[in-house]
């Protein structure tokens, strides 16, 4: 990621950031979490405000917990190394901190609190049997007293702070009871596994109530577009730049994986046209090379990695990436019983993978799912040397996937529903059954009648087999015995023989709402 144009659409959360660090110089105490999917920019955005106020106001260590090991006496070194670090670098530069012995001699030339301090933390990691209570309480109360004897402020950062849930089992419990009192010391966290966030600063957990909450998401289309032209030297017509959008939904590190691949081909062809632009976005996110497969690879690895039965977890996966389902359709599909899949499907829930609504997993980021699909459900190697392949792919990602994430999608699903309800005077939403296998874009009933709507919003007419399997799917659902209006809606028209069928089972065809 080029960390000088992440924050084209960051200036909001800087100037935020920016106003509550005034707040904390004025005497405040402010801790926020800051919440986003993984390559979404938190790490990207607390360095930049650090970088912006080095050496003037708070003093602002910083430490990302995935990159340690993370137990008592890991994270205790590295935790007091990063606080010296940061405030001795207001004086002088500073080298790395690789040992206890560097940590001893920086504290040493710093003062005699510090000195005294990391001394009796080194006695207490010298022990044979290691007290991680009377580590974590000397861990968290050193920022306060270091604040208390220079008169300064801090501001703690703590990156992917959901690892410290794998420090000690009381962390968060030692971490909120030495904290809460320290008026000079604010922390700043940032994570990307949301269902862990979530039980940190859950309302049965130490720091609910705590945390201010900040949600960094994906950019919209103005600054997306903005992230491009920055990133080209040459120019793109306006369908090129939403067709990245659309594919990459504004995620920041798609849209300057698939920039670089543009770059790339600009060299070789000199001009730009919606073919290779396709064809970069395919080879970012299959390509053996392309950074989007890369980071899906590295996600599933490290998402994996704490897993000891891996292929039991990988083999839900690729289930839920051909469609959502209940406990009871991976129980069957795994062959294992459903109390043992319920434990499968909770860790899977904590890496943030997966998520559950109403019952049903399925897998949280849909260009993800269909990632896992093609990679390992049906993409055979050397496929994206062949054009048409890519074509294929690429409609198939449009059709199945984007349309329930992009932005594009959303705002003409909502067309799409306003329209319908009003002509048909019936609330319509998306529905999906109780066992996950049945999902119908849009349904509602009024009078005891049922209102399904299929949408299709491809280019392309909808065929026979299109109708045939809504025919089929109203067929296998509740809606079923019921009286029951159908309508399939599709922007690319019909072909001939799906509109004699549709004749047929009184199914109502729409083009255009």
């Amino acid at each position: 990621m080029h960390s000088q144009h992440i924050f084209i659409n960051r200036r909001k959360e800087l100037d935020v950031l920016n106003a509550y660090k005034e707040r904390c110089e004025l005497g405040d105490r402010i801790n926020i979490a800051l919440f986003g999917l993984r390559r979404v920019g938190k790490t990207e955005l607390y360095l930049k405000f650090r970088e912006l106020n080095k050496n003037k106001g708070p003093v602002i260590p910083y430490l990302n917990l995935q990159r340690i090991v993370p137990d008592v006496a890991n994270f205790s070194r590295h935790f007091c190394a990063q606080l010296l670090r940061a405030f001795a670098s207001r004086k002088e530069e500073v080298g790395e901190t690789h040992t206890m012995e560097d940590l001893l001699l920086l504290a040493s030339k710093l003062g005699d609190v510090e000195a005294r301090e990391i001394k009796n933390l080194a006695n207490l990691l010298a022990r044979r049997k290691i007290d991680a209570d009377a580590i974590l309480n000397l861990t968290f109360s050193l920022p306060q007293r270091i604040a208390d004897e220079h008169d300064i402020k801090i501001i703690f950062i703590l990156d992917e702070f959901q690892e410290i849930l794998n420090v000690h089992r009381d962390v968060l419990k030692i971490m909120r009871g030495v904290t809460e009192k320290q008026a000079r010391v604010s922390y700043w966290v940032a994570g990307s596994v949301f269902s862990l966030f979530e039980e940190i600063f859950g309302f049965k957990n130490p720091f609910f109530g705590q945390f201010k909450r900040m949600e960094l998401e994906n950019f919209d289309r103005p600054s997306s577009y903005e992230l491009l032209e920055s990133l080209l030297s040459f120019d793109l017509f306006d369908i090129h730049k939403r067709t990245i959008y659309n594919f990459t939904g504004g995620q920041p590190y798609y849209i300057t994986a698939v920039c670089e691949r543009l770059i790339q081909e600009y060299a070789v062809t000199k001009e730009i046209d919606e073919e290779v632009v396709r064809f970069s976005i395919a080879q970012e996110l299959f390509g053996e090379t392309g950074k989007i497969n890369e980071h899906f690879e590295y996600f599933l690895d490290v998402s994996l990695s704490k897993f000891t039965n891996k292929d039991i977890y990988k083999k839900i996966l690729f289930y839920l990436a051909e469609k959502p389902a209940n406990l009871t359709n991976v129980s069957s599909h795994l062959l294992k019983p459903s109390g043992e899949v319920h434990t499968y499907m909770k860790a899977l829930l904590r890496t943030d993978l997966v998520i559950k609504e109403d019952k049903v997993y399925r897998i949280r980021e849909p260009l993800f799912a269909f990632w896992i699909r093609r990679i390992y459900l049906g993409l055979e190697k050397d496929a994206l040397l062949e054009k048409e392949t890519v074509k294929k792919i690429l409609a198939d990602l449009e059709e199945k996937y984007l349309w329930a994430s992009s932005e594009l999608g959303r705002a003409k699903e909502y067309e799409v529903k306003a329209k319908l309800e009003e002509m048909l005077g019936v609330k319509l939403e998306n529905r999906v059954s109780e066992d996950g296998q049945l999902e119908f874009d849009l349904a509602g009933e009024r009078e005891n009648t049922a209102y399904i709507v299929e949408i299709k919003w491809r280019n392309s007419p909808a065929s026979y087999k299109d109708m045939d399997k809504f025919l089929e799917k109203v067929k296998s659902s509740k809606f079923a015995s019921k009286n029951k209006k159908l309508y399939f809606v599709s922007r690319g028209g019909f072909t001939e023989q799906a509109s004699k069928l549709a004749s047929k089972f009184d199914v109502e065809l729409l083009r255009k709402i």
